[in-house]
């Protein structure tokens, strides 16, 4: 979108308001306050009207946090951007107490001379902040027009409007002017510093209200100025008679100089208090705002072990029960017990991954990988959803691709699964097809195409598609399920990986969702036309008997979930001990180190009682326990894989419980 530039041009100064409110009734409310006090307000309905505004020129802008959102800010910034070089344009941002994060403040504090109030405010704060910020544009503009005269002046009319200038710069401000054998404070330097009228003027009577920690600072840039010739600022503290701590800043240039040394500074000295007690409450703020992203983080961290653990029990036994039952009709009970745990261990992973990308904490680990057989993978497994919705899933490559390409597969599986997982579920009849192709004449990127033949979608549902928590419209919800947390997910996940999302669609008539993402470093690749090859997927890899020969220290809290995890490893062949808690498996392996009847391989839950599994794995280590240790969590938040490999474990493992994966993580680690 072009802006327009701020409109300064005209030759009296505006005090006029623009509000963008939250709703009609505050808009009516601050209309009404301002009203009574004389400041004429312009109201407006939308973003757009009011960057209109400001950029027609007045002399302060009121908006609520709940209207920049998006790429709203963006918007105002661009505006904002057009100002010459004297004016600052004042805005005053209205946020809603704890709603807003530090990434949010920085953004709101990018647009330049902004104020934050925080609601609900005192009439007294809200009416003195925009009479304040009215005031800061009629000194901009007093600037402005000193600046033109002096363009117009002789060169002693310069230095004269300099002088001038710097007096009226901001209001309030104190000149001054110093020179080896004289010294001229304006009016206004005495009200700053506390001294009568007829006080004589001497740098010894600034320093003697200077606050005693700021002194030698100030006196070290104070002497580097006048005995280099530089020009000086300086923020310090002074002992206000009357009005106690209060900061200044100042400013001088030099004026004349001969043979190298500084014959004559002129300068201003203004009042920073309220300023800087401003940036302490904004620095409290994020301060605030960082100890809620923790207590966020850590709230989702315990949710997911507490939902975890449970369906880790819960698909754990399911399975043990299928084990044994041969009435097909039973097993189908069974299957759809098993399904709708998995699912709402899909919505819970969902949950986390997007609070993992808000709060910065979602990592991308790149690393060398065929993409072919990941597109095998992808299609493998939901090839078998497509086959129960009576759909056909088809792979389709276009041209050669990349034999390895450099990004994090785990995260394109996920994206690649979404798509082709909505596409089967909004498809009752027809196809599914993922095109693949690499675009080496063009953007460099890979593409993966999904297109389907089902109920697409209208442009306003398009326009709702990747915003979280929504979908295409209610009926969505109702007839399909889901959150609509996986297309936010996937679109935000696309971009962490060099690419981009899209989606062209007709309702009736499908879909097609686009996916580029960059291959990475591919310079050692080849480009090859693969074939689609598969294999089948065994279900029940830990099923082998005796493919296991060692013994297993199992360490968890829960009796449910070690008798599941005993139960895997014994079918696989191993031995298995058990300890109900950090403190038990610290006494067995002690007992165990004193009769040299060591188990080959410790399978540790972090987060139990008495002792956690941090604090044992370290124990462990300390009383020289060298045989491997898993480490199986659910903190699926903190995604903390490194924190256990630093506390002495070797491997680690997510709740819940993958029997194939288990099993292959405890070969891995005692027979190599």
């Amino acid at each position: 979108m072009k802006s327009d530039p701020i409109g300064v041009e005209k030759s009296s100064v505006s005090q006029r308001v623009a509000i963008l409110a939250p709703t009609p009734q505050d808009a009516h409310v601050c209309g009404k306050i301002l009203g009574d006090v004389e400041i004429e307000v312009d109201f407006c309905q939308s973003i757009d009207e009011f960057c209109k505004i400001i950029a027609a020129g007045e002399g302060a802008a009121l908006i609520a946090q709940e209207h920049l959102s998006g790429d709203a800010i963006d918007r105002v910034k661009r505006v904002l951007d057009q100002q010459p070089a004297w004016s600052d344009f004042p805005v005053i941002v209205l946020l809603t107490l704890g709603e807003q994060s530090a990434q949010t403040i920085e953004r709101l504090l990018s647009l330049g001379h902004v104020t934050l109030l925080t609601r609900p405010l005192r009439v007294a704060v809200f009416v003195n902040t925009l009479r304040a910020r009215l005031r800061d544009r009629s000194r901009q503009y007093a600037v402005r027009d000193l600046l033109r005269e002096r363009e117009n002046t002789t060169e002693k009319s310069r230095r004269d409007a300099r002088r001038v200038k710097m007096a009226l710069r901001a209001g309030g401000m104190g000149a001054w002017e110093w020179s080896h054998d004289h010294v001229f404070w304006s009016r206004k330097m005495f009200d700053l510093l506390g001294y009568p009228l007829h006080t004589q003027p001497s740098t010894q009577a600034v320093l003697d209200r200077v606050h005693p920690d700021d002194l030698d600072e100030l006196l070290e840039k104070w002497h580097a100025a006048t005995e280099q010739g530089d020009n000086f600022q300086h923020e310090f503290r002074i002992e206000h008679p009357k009005l106690g701590e209060r900061w200044l800043a100042s400013i001088g240039e030099v004026v004349s100089s001969k043979s190298g040394k500084t014959r004559r500074f002129a300068g201003i000295n203004w009042d920073i208090t309220e300023q800087r007690e401003f940036e302490r409450s904004l620095q409290d703020a994020r301060l605030q705002a960082e100890v809620a992203n923790r207590s966020k983080s850590e709230f989702l961290a315990n949710m997911s072990h507490e939902i975890r653990t449970p369906m880790t029990a819960i698909i754990g036994y399911v399975d043990l029960i299928a084990e044994s039952i041969h009435d097909e009709q039973t097993l189908d009970y069974i299957r759809t017990i098993r399904t709708n745990g998995s699912f709402l261990l899909d919505i819970i992973n969902d949950i986390l991954d997007l609070s993992k990308i808000e709060a910065g904490k979602f990592d991308v680990l790149p690393e060398q990988f065929a993409p072919n057989r990941l597109v095998e993978d992808v299609w493998s497994i939901m090839g078998v959803r497509a086959k129960e919705s009576n759909i056909e899933l088809e792979v389709e490559y276009e041209g050669l691709i990349p034999s390895r390409i450099e990004t994090d597969p785990k995260r394109l599986k996920q994206i690649l699964i979404n798509l082709v997982g909505n596409a089967i579920k909004f498809t009752d009849r027809g196809c599914v097809r993922l095109q693949v192709r690499f675009d080496v004449a063009g953007d460099g990127k890979m593409h993966f195409d999904v297109i389907d033949t089902g109920i697409g979608m209208t442009p306003r549902q398009i326009e709702k598609l990747f915003q979280p928590f929504s979908q295409a419209d209610t009926t969505v919800a109702r007839t399909f399920g889901g959150t609509g947390l996986g297309l936010a997910i996937s679109k935000r996940l696309a971009k962490m990986l060099g690419g981009e999302i899209s989606v062209v669609s007709e309702s009736g008539k499908g879909s097609r969702f686009s996916v580029t993402i960059d291959p990475g470093d591919i310079r050692n690749a080849t480009l090859m036309q693969p074939s689609l090859t598969t294999h089948p997927i065994n279900y029940d890899a830990f099923k082998q008997p005796d493919s296991l020969q060692c013994r297993v220290l199992i360490v968890d809290d829960r009796r449910d979930i070690r008798f599941l995890s005993k139960r895997i490893l014994v079918k696989a062949g191993a031995s298995v001990t058990e300890a109900e808690d950090g403190q038990d498996a610290v006494e067995q392996v002690q007992e165990m180190l004193r009769n040299d009847r060591l188990v080959d391989l410790v399978l540790l839950d972090m987060q139990m009682p008495r002792l956690d599994g941090y604090r044992t794995a370290e124990q462990l280590r300390r009383m020289g326990f060298q045989k491997p240790i898993i480490a199986l969590t659910a903190d699926a938040m903190q995604g903390d894989m490194t924190r256990c490999i630093e506390c002495g474990c070797n491997g680690y493992l997510s709740k819940p419980i993958d029997a194939e994966m288990l099993v292959e993580k405890v070969r891995e680690l005692t027979q190599s």
